[in-house]
């Protein structure tokens, strides 16, 4: 999305009270206590091992560290991860 847009999109998000991940094309990420997250916008995968996985976004990308972690389910928007997370970072743009 261009600035001049995404101003926009982000006004109107706030305006009308409208979901943000959907109009402005944000991850929507759920955590199940330390054993499962699910990730909804993605771009794609760039690494995947039992220790690290690495998910691309929009707006950059999320690491996501722990052991025997694998990926459950995965489909052209959304992805389930499950094993034991130990940690997760973010990186890229806001």
């Amino acid at each position: 999305m261009d600035r001049g847009l995404d101003k926009v999109a982000k006004k109107l998000v706030k305006i009308m009270d409208l979901p943000a991940d959907a109009i402005l094309d944000l991850p929507r990420i759920t955590m199940v206590g330390n054993t499962e997250v699910s990730i909804e916008n993605h771009k794609g995968i760039e690494k995947y091992t039992s220790t690290e996985t690495v998910i691309r976004f929009q707006s950059g990308q999320m690491r996501v560290y722990g052991r025997r972690l694998a990926i459950r389910f995965i489909d052209r928007d959304g992805l389930k991860l499950e094993g034991i997370i130990a940690n997760i970072e973010f990186a890229g743009q806001q």
